[in-house]
C-alpha cells in the first residue's frame, strides 16, 4: 500500500448510478465493526447489523446432500465453464470459491451465482484448480467441501485470469512445503503438518458467528494486511460458510505476523467501499451482479430483491504496506 499510488487511488467520487451502489452505500453505512477476536496471527473484525435481511439459501453442499443439484462438463470439457441443474423446490445459492471435486479436473466457481428452484441447464464460469490433470474420475463433480485457500480466491477475483489462479496454487504449495501430483488447490488443506495447523484455528472461531446474532460478516486481517472482506445476507447464511471460511483465512495467517490492522482501518475500508464502483456483469443465475471497483483492490455483490446475498472484496498485493492506509485515511478527510 505505497504513498503513490495511493495518493491517486482513495480519490473515489460517489457516483449513484445504478441500483448496486444506492443499494451497496445504504448497506455499508448500516453495519458496525465490532470488538475483533484474535488467534495467533489471525485477527477478525465481525461486522453486525441490527436489521439484517431475513432470508433463507440452500447452500450447495446442503444441495449436493440432498441429491438436488448436479454438476458436470460440458462436452468434452471446458477448463473455465461448467453447468448444472437444481431439481429441488428452493433457490440455492453457490458462492465464488467453492471447489468442486471430480469430472476431468478440480474447479473452483468464479461468481457466487443464484440458482432458482427446478432450473433449466446454467453454464457457470470457474476456474481450474488442478493443473496437473485432464482425466475424468466421475461422470459429474461433487462438492469438495472447502473453499479455496483465501490467497487463491484473492487472485481469482483481482486477476481475473487461470494462469494466475495457477500460479497461486503452485506459490502456496511451495511455502507450506506441500507436493502435490496434479497441483490440485485441495492438496493444502490434505497436508497433515497444514491441517493440524489450520485445525487449531478453526477449533478457536468455531463459534464466532454464534457469538452475536447481528453478525453478518466480516474484515479479516493478518500481519500489515487487510486480506478479505465477506458479507452476507445475515448471520444464518453466514453461518452455513462459516466452517469452509474460516479454514481459507487461516491458511493466509500461517506464514504471517501478528495482526497490526486497527479498528479505524477497518472502518474506514467499510467507507471506501461504499463509494466504490459498481459495475454490473451479469449472472447466469437469479439476481443482480456486479463488479466492485477502487483502484487498490476488487470485489464482487449478489443483489437479490433488493438484498445484497454476499459480497467479497480484496487489496491487491501491489497495496499490501501500512503506508496505504495512512494515505487512505488522508484522502478520504479531504473527499469528506
Amino acid at each position: 500500500m505505497k504513498t503513490m499510488a495511493i495518493t491517486m487511488l482513495m480519490l473515489i467520487i460517489p457516483f449513484i448510478t445504478n441500483t448496486g451502489q444506492k443499494t451497496m452505500k445504504e448497506y455499508l453505512r448500516n453495519l458496525k465493526v465490532a470488538r475483533p477476536f484474535t488467534y495467533q496471527n489471525l485477527t477478525i473484525y465481525p461486522l453486525t447489523m441490527r436489521t439484517a435481511p431475513v432470508a433463507e439459501y440452500v447452500t450447495l453442499d446442503e444441495a449436493m446432500k440432498r441429491d438436488w443439484l448436479t454438476i458436470r462438463e460440458i462436452g468434452a470439457g471446458d477448463v473455465n465453464v461448467v453447468e448444472l441443474r437444481n431439481r429441488g423446490d428452493k433457490v440455492v445459492f453457490l458462492m465464488t470459491g467453492e471447489m468442486l471435486t471430480g469430472a476431468k479436473q478440480d474447479r473452483m466457481l468464479s461468481q457466487d451465482v443464484l440458482v432458482s428452484p427446478a432450473s433449466a441447464w446454467l453454464r457457470v464460469p470457474v476456474y481450474c484448480v488442478e493443473h496437473g490433470r485432464w482425466t475424468s474420475t466421475s461422470p459429474v463433480f461433487k462438492s469438495s467441501e472447502l473453499m479455496a485457500p483465501n490467497e487463491l480466491r484473492k487472485q481469482a477475483r483481482v486477476t481475473g485470469n487461470q494462469s494466475e489462479v495457477w500460479d497461486a496454487i503452485a506459490t502456496s504449495q511451495d511455502r507450506l512445503g506441500i507436493a502435490s501430483t496434479t497441483g490440485t488447490a485441495r492438496a493444502n488443506y490434505e497436508d497433515e503438518g497444514v491441517k493440524e495447523e489450520i485445525d487449531a484455528y478453526t477449533k478457536k472461531f468455531r463459534d464466532f458467528p454464534r457469538l452475536d446474532k447481528n453478525t453478518i460478516g466480516v474484515v479479516v486481517t493478518t500481519g500489515s494486511r487487510i486480506i478479505c472482506v465477506d458479507i452476507f445476507a445475515n448471520n444464518s447464511l453466514l453461518q452455513k460458510f462459516w466452517y469452509k471460511l474460516i479454514k481459507s483465512y487461516a491458511m493466509d495467517a500461517l506464514s504471517e505476523r501478528e495482526s497490526v490492522v486497527n479498528k479505524e482501518e477497518v472502518q474506514e475500508l467499510l467507507t471506501v467501499l461504499a463509494n466504490a464502483h459498481y459495475v454490473s456483469i451479469g449472472t447466469p443465475g437469479l439476481g443482480s451482479l456486479f463488479s466492485v471497483e477502487t483502484d487498490f483492490g476488487k470485489g464482487s455483490v449478489l443483489l437479490h430483491k433488493g438484498i445484497p446475498v454476499h459480497m467479497d472484496f480484496f487489496i491487491s498485493n501491489m497495496f499490501a504496506e501500512p503506508q496505504m492506509r495512512l494515505d487512505m485515511r488522508r484522502d478520504q478527510r479531504l473527499n469528506d
